[in-house]
């Protein structure tokens, strides 16, 4: 996957049910191959998957690069679920954190990048509407 001409996959793409995988599995090709970009790979996205995982960049890479498909990313995430008895429940919870709205902590943060991207979209609440819409994706208006 060559990242200074393409995207990765949204964040809401999905690996065993879980987002953030597909993205962060493109983002490990295009960092092994040379060709991330302006992307980084470990971002704060991915490494909340790593710990929700219990694996790291490294090991995640690895599993990503043994396959030239999803398929040995799947298998390794559903390791990962398995080793720590992950449930559907926690899976949901994880996701919904994830591409929910932005934590006290990181919520100026946030605000900064959209008046930057998107000035014109206060709509936009989430960190995955914000890279959905900055590289392209449709996200619909959504009004108060």
């Amino acid at each position: 996957m060559d990242l200074t001409i393409a995207f990765p996959r949204s964040p809401r793409i999905t690996v065993n049910g879980v987002a953030m995988v597909a993205r962060t599995a493109d983002k490990a090709r295009a960092d092994a191959s040379g060709t991330l970009g302006a992307y980084t790979y470990a971002c704060r996205m991915s490494r909340a998957l790593f710990a929700f995982l219990g694996t790291d960049a490294s090991q995640f890479k690895s599993a990503t690069l043994t396959s030239p498909d999803d398929a040995g990313v799947g298998r390794h995430v559903a390791e990962c679920l398995a080793s720590l008895k992950r449930t559907p429940h926690d899976i949901a919870a994880f996701n919904d954190h994830l591409l929910g709205i932005p934590d006290p902590e990181n919520l100026a943060g946030f605000l900064e990048e959209r008046a930057e991207v998107a000035p014109d979209r206060p709509d936009i609440a989430t960190h995955a509407d914000l890279i959905d819409f900055e590289e392209g994706r449709d996200v619909p208006i959504r009004h108060s």
